[in-house]
């Protein structure tokens, strides 16, 4: 048995929900088949690896989560926000010398979720936003390997179109279209949107994880997915553009 201690960091938004707000509505929808990475986080929580929510969101925001899926509020055992920064987000300079030095040789790194200070030996790091991966990279390369945490990341990859019309298909649900066409678009797209293997890959990232040996250093997951979710988003794509078409043309 290890005597590495293990966490998983996941973030919230576009990682496990979709939000569309605007100043007549705020939706948040649930990553498609996310059942399915809920039961593989219950499993892991067994096998004494913490799981824990690091977001920039504020409390309102993971609440309105916690509503949507309250089975979370017992799989999480920390939950980090925008609203309690002082407790994670900030590097000691005194604890955290290696950390804070690197802060300071680049701008960048001032956005860090600084994850190293979580107290964990390995941590899986689950987050949309391809940026913290580049700030990872510049925090082991400027502390030049002298960071002794083994960081595993894996963005997960976006799984909602910031493109889409989603007021517009709001719409079109309250009866506002009836466009057969446009009908039989919206139903094909839902239906590839369940088939979307973002949680399948993460639980895939999981197991990995779970039986990883200590490696000091960064991992970068995306490239072992990247071919297969390219072809799925590929598909989703191409729907995507002839749903939006066709509104543009009926003029919803």
């Amino acid at each position: 048995m290890s005597n590495f201690t293990k966490a998983i960091v996941l973030d919230l938004d576009e990682t496990l929900v979709h939000g569309y707000c605007n100043d007549k509505i705020e939706i948040m929808l649930l990553r498609p088949n996310i059942d399915k990475l809920i039961e593989k986080l219950q499993q892991v929580k067994e096998q004494n690896i913490d799981i824990i929510l690091c977001t920039t969101s504020r409390n309102s925001w993971v609440n309105k989560f916690l509503e949507l899926k309250p089975i979370f509020k017992y799989i999480f055992d920390r939950i980090y926000t925008r609203d309690n920064e002082e407790e994670w987000r900030y590097f000691d300079k005194k604890i955290f010398p290696l950390e804070y030095g690197a802060k300071c040789q680049n701008i960048n790194l001032e956005y860090l979720k600084p994850i190293t200070t979580f107290g964990y030996d390995q941590l899986l790091y689950i987050d949309d936003n391809k940026i913290e991966e580049v700030r990872l990279q510049l925090l082991f390369e400027l502390t030049k390997g002298q960071i002794y945490k083994d960081i595993t990341f894996f963005t997960g990859f976006k799984f909602y179109r910031k493109s889409m019309i989603w007021e517009k298909i709001l719409d079109y649900y309250n009866g506002i279209n009836e466009n057969l066409n446009l009908n039989q678009r919206i139903k094909e797209y839902l239906k590839l949107e369940k088939l979307n293997p973002g949680c399948d890959m993460i639980i895939s990232a999981i197991n990995s994880f779970v039986n990883k040996p200590f490696k000091q250093g960064l991992s970068v997951l995306d490239k072992v997915y990247f071919n297969e979710y390219k072809q799925y988003d590929e598909r989703m794509s191409k729907l995507q553009q002839e749903i939006e078409q066709i509104i543009e043309c009926e003029k919803i």
